[in-house]
This record gives C-alpha cells, sequence and structure tokens, in this order.
C-alpha cells in the first residue's frame, strides 16, 4: 500500500515537472528567457510560484532539465543509426550535429546562451559534488562510441571511455559557447570538425612528425 502511494506521489511529481518545463519552454520561445518571469511560467503551468522553487532553483535549471530529457528520449535512436556509420570519425561528427538539431540550437540561441553559462557557473559545484543534475546526459551517448573505436584501432585503449567522452562534450560546450556569442567566427561544422580534429588527433604538429 505505502508503495502504491510513494509510487503515486512521485508520478505526480513528474506530471508537474513536465508542466513546468512545458510551460516554461514555451514561453522562452514566445517572448525570451529575459522576458519571461517565474511568476508567468507558474501561471502558465498553473501551479503555485513555491512549486516551481521546489523542482527547479533557477530558470536556467528547467532548461537543463528540457535538455537532459531530450537526450534520454532520443539518444538510444541516435545511438543506434550512429553505430552504423563506417568510422569513428563519422560517429562523432553525427552525434555533435544530433545533439545540435535535438536542441534546435540555431533558432534558439539566447535560450542555450544562458543554458551554457549556468552550466559553466556550476562547473565547481558538478565536480565536488557529483551533481549529475547539471550532466546533459550526452556523455552516454558519446562513450559507446569511443568504446566502439577502441575496439576497431582508432582510440586509445588507456583512457576510460566515459572519462573521454566527458573531455569531448566539454569541448563541443565550449565552441558552442564561442559560436553563440560570436557567429561570426566560423560556422558551427567547422567548430565540429576542429574540435574532433583535437580530440582524435591531438595538437601536435603532425608535419614535423613526418619530417
Amino acid at each position: 500500500m505505502k508503495l502504491n502511494k510513494r509510487n503515486r506521489t512521485e508520478r505526480r511529481k513528474e506530471e508537474t515537472k513536465n508542466k513546468i518545463i512545458a510551460a516554461a519552454m514555451a514561453l522562452y520561445n514566445k517572448q525570451g528567457f529575459d522576458q519571461t518571469t517565474v511568476e508567468q511560467i507558474a501561471e502558465e503551468a498553473d501551479v503555485a510560484l513555491g512549486t516551481i522553487y521546489n523542482h527547479f532553483p533557477a530558470k536556467e535549471a528547467i532548461i537543463c532539465e528540457y535538455v537532459q530529457r531530450i537526450i534520454r528520449e532520443q539518444g538510444p535512436e541516435a545511438l543506434r543509426l550512429v553505430l552504423q556509420l563506417p568510422d569513428t570519425r563519422s560517429r562523432l561528427t553525427a552525434a555533435l550535429r544530433k545533439s545540435l538539431e535535438w536542441m534546435q540550437f540555431e533558432s534558439n540561441k539566447e535560450i542555450y546562451e544562458r543554458y551554457y553559462t549556468y552550466r559553466m557557473q556550476k562547473v565547481f559545484q558538478v565536480i565536488r559534488d557529483w551533481d549529475l543534475s547539471l550532466s546533459s546526459g550526452f556523455r552516454d551517448v558519446l562513450a559507446p562510441i569511443i568504446e566502439l573505436g577502441k575496439e576497431t584501432g582508432e582510440i586509445r585503449r588507456d583512457i576510460d571511455s566515459m572519462a573521454l567522452a566527458a573531455h569531448l562534450e566539454s569541448m563541443h560546450s565550449n565552441a558552442a559557447v564561442v559560436w553563440l556569442t560570436h557567429p561570426e567566427l566560423f560556422p558551427i561544422d567547422d567548430g565540429i570538425n576542429m574540435i574532433l580534429d583535437l580530440f582524435l588527433n591531438g595538437a601536435g604538429n603532425r608535419e614535423s612528425d613526418n619530417e
């Protein structure tokens, strides 16, 4: 009986979070992130103001949860398709591009500028407390691709796949932030190619190695 009650409570909490996320993202897209207040989100979601803060400490945290859910829902199928590509670079390229498609990155620049800024501000908290609430979950998509690359001999085996995935995700996030704030510097696809060159080949001068 207690288990059923707990399940109902958890289900109601999840339903409330879903309402808040849907309301917030609709308002962010309609009128902008900065123009949207927590009070407006509460009204749109038909919940009390305190309920918002019970679930999310800041407006940006709602975006974090939204991104996590997209990756959790669409990641497995995307990974299945990506793993069918012929080599590690093409798989990683497809995965990084897919992550931007999931977020409708180019049409929601303001929202994702706030998202990445918030995550970077919380980096110390994530490391200190191992707080996965701020993790996008994207490394769970990248790690199997890297693991396959190890099996095919394209990626070194002496570093943990999840650690490599976290490093690549960080590089990807940094490139995304630069592109969001200074899009004139490079097309986002060029940014993806650059970080994959660095990730797969390093920053060494390959021409000097051949001399």
